[in-house]
């Protein structure tokens, strides 16, 4: 499963990123929980993005959960910045995004129609190609089939078609059913398959993949630092040495050795003196 990932990237660019959206009461929470298979989100009201890791069908896989859209015990400021930071830990850019609606909402289709909007504003026109509806409390259907629900829902037919037919269900009812899992994990790599086998991007997630990178190269960076101030103090006694005309301890110095060791040294004060002006 999974061979969409290249095999050639690193092992990190490998796992699999899969962002949870959806109203207040959709049960994201418990859907990510049955992804992973354990209980790794509270499932109370989510009022901050989260991100939890397992290892599934054997692969790596990260889940976001998110706020509820339409929660109104969040101002729209604080749900704009859990929105960023969600972007933040998806980034270099999620290979799915799961928007997570109950079977029997009663949502319109002008609201329908308004969380499309929303999740392009949000998070790129492009997001819809990467968009799975997924249907939660898929226990309501009894004698009906899951085709035959949706195709009776003309707000429900909305989201779906905006999403080239994707669509999901979870039965709630059933949350440790394995196979409910494996068939949506399916689904998201024939997904990607069709995206060409590549992550969602936008210019959206640049900012944050140029800012993760340049984290990891200022902790590279203190890093060469730290091994460079060791290494300067051992590169003392060799300088005085030098100074000294190469004697020590009544032997002699391969100038060769000398020149090696002072020119690392010159390497070395470089690196600290560009950590230092990084961390100005």
């Amino acid at each position: 499963m999974f061979s969409f990932l290249e095999s050639e990237e690193a092992p990190e660019s490998q796992e699999l990123r899969i962002v949870l959206l959806g109203v207040s009461g959709a049960r994201k929470s418990s859907t990510a929980n049955a992804i992973l298979g354990r209980e790794a989100f509270e499932e109370i009201r989510t009022r901050e993005s989260e991100k939890q890791r397992g290892r599934v069908e054997s692969r790596n896989i990260s889940v976001i959960d998110t706020p509820g859209l339409y929660d109104t015990s969040i101002s729209e400021e604080e749900l704009k910045a859990e929105i960023e930071k969600c972007i933040y830990m998806s980034a270099p850019g999620p290979h799915a995004f799961l928007l997570v609606i109950r079977l029997d909402d009663r949502f319109t289709k002008e609201q329908k129609k308004k969380t499309l909007k929303w999740i392009q504003k949000n998070f790129g026109e492009g997001a819809a190609r990467y968009t799975i509806i997924l249907f939660t409390h898929a226990d309501v259907l009894k004698e009906k089939s899951l085709d035959e629900y949706v195709k009776d829902s003309p707000a429900h037919q909305i989201l779906i078609d905006s999403c080239s037919g994707r669509f999901h269900s979870f039965n709630n009812e059933d949350m440790r059913n394995r196979s409910q899992v494996t068939e949506l994990l399916e689904k998201i790599e024939k997904m990607v398959k069709e995206n060409e086998g590549k992550h969602y991007t936008s210019e959206i997630y640049k900012k944050p993949q140029e800012r993760i990178e340049q984290e990891a190269w200022k902790q590279q960076m203190r890093d060469y630092g730290t091994k460079a101030l060791t290494f300067i103090g051992g590169c003392t006694v060799a300088a005085g040495v030098v100074a000294a005309g190469g004697a020590v301890a009544g032997g002699s110095i391969c100038i060769d050795s000398l020149l090696h060791t002072v020119l690392d040294c010159i390497f070395c004060i470089l690196i600290v003196k560009k950590i230092i002006i990084i961390n100005k």
